[in-house]
């Protein structure tokens, strides 16, 4: 195992070296850092490219330790930290005469307005439904914007994208060229979410999963690989 400093902090890596290989890959899951490098790249170079891409992977690292806790239902109680795109944000609520339950992001939390009539054992009943209706809100934009790298690539695009709830999947792809999108991923980390619209985009080139739909996959996301490993493990706390 190798390892940079980062500032104060030690970044292990595990390198892999490929004859195949032409350009140095550097990816991030929840085991840690794998890169595979060229046979002739020396190692200081490789190092150097760590050093550039630092701050990244330290970020990507924190995203997947705060992942991998276990997931908790929440009680949508104020303090509670509610997930969205790999991250935590803290839930504020504020009671009020008269008022309608709402539910918004603001300044770096999520901000509840609820009646000061509502007990606390009815918080998750009333402010679930609204998270979810603002989350599949957020994830069409986000996704809409995500997409475009890929569909430069596949010089195809989804007819619609559709946010929803499912149950069995994390998307799907439609004979029409729909793409549908379980709203419970957008509570991963960004390169999660890339994995499972790579995914569902290579359908719309090939609707099966034959030798040349993976091919298409890895050509969209070279290490979509360690994404769906990460997904198979830690898809369970993908919840609230």
């Amino acid at each position: 195992m190798n390892s940079i400093l980062f500032g104060t902090q030690l970044i292990r890596y595990e390198l892999t070296r490929s004859t195949r290989r032409k350009t140095l890959s550097i990816s991030v899951n929840q085991n840690g850092v794998f890169v595979v490098s060229p046979i002739e790249i020396p190692l200081e170079k490789i190092e150097a490219t760590l050093n550039k891409k630092a701050s990244w992977i330290v970020k990507q690292l924190n995203d997947f330790c705060e992942m991998n806790k276990s997931f908790q239902r929440r009680s949508f109680l104020s303090g509670e930290k509610l997930p969205y795109l790999g991250r935590q944000y803290r839930l504020k609520i504020i009671k009020m005469d008269a008022t309608e339950p709402s539910f918004r992001f603001y300044q770096g939390h999520f901000l509840a307005n609820l009646p000061n009539d509502i007990p606390e054992e009815s918080h998750r009943e009333i402010l679930q439904p609204l998270y979810v209706e603002w989350l599949k809100q957020r994830a069409f934009e986000f996704s809409l914007n995500r997409i475009k790298r890929f569909t430069l690539k596949l010089q195809l695009e989804p007819k619609k994208v559709i946010i929803k709830e499912q149950d069995q999947r994390w998307g799907s792809c439609t004979a029409s060229g729909n793409i549908l999108l379980n709203w419970r991923i957008f509570l991963a980390p960004t390169s999660i979410i890339d994995y499972v619209l790579a995914h569902e985009l290579a359908h719309l080139k090939h609707l099966n999963h034959s030798k040349e739909y993976w091919e298409t996959l890895q050509m969209l996301l070279p290490d979509y690989e360690q994404r769906k490993e990460w997904l198979k493990i830690n898809g369970g706390t993908l919840n609230v």
